[in-house]
């Protein structure tokens, strides 16, 4: 289980977000220059960026639902 210091911690990374935006940019790079008939490579393309869509989805969930249970306590 992830816990939300952790979380922070990695969304607070420069390292960590530089590796999601050169992976992102490299993604849609291959979307912007790929040809008609290039399927395979945009659906690669589109599964890796849900990807890094979804790492970043439970990252920000783990942070906010810590944060409403720490608020239900008080």
């Amino acid at each position: 289980m992830i816990l939300k210091n952790q979380a922070q911690k990695l969304l607070a990374d420069e390292t960590f977000l530089a590796i999601f935006v050169s992976i992102r940019t490299s993604q849609c790079n291959k979307f912007l220059h790929s040809g008609k008939d290039d399927i395979e490579v945009r659906e690669e393309a589109h599964s890796i960026l849900r990807a890094l869509n979804e790492i970043e989805n439970v990252l920000t969930r783990v942070i906010t639902d810590q944060d409403f249970r720490d608020k239900r306590i008080k």
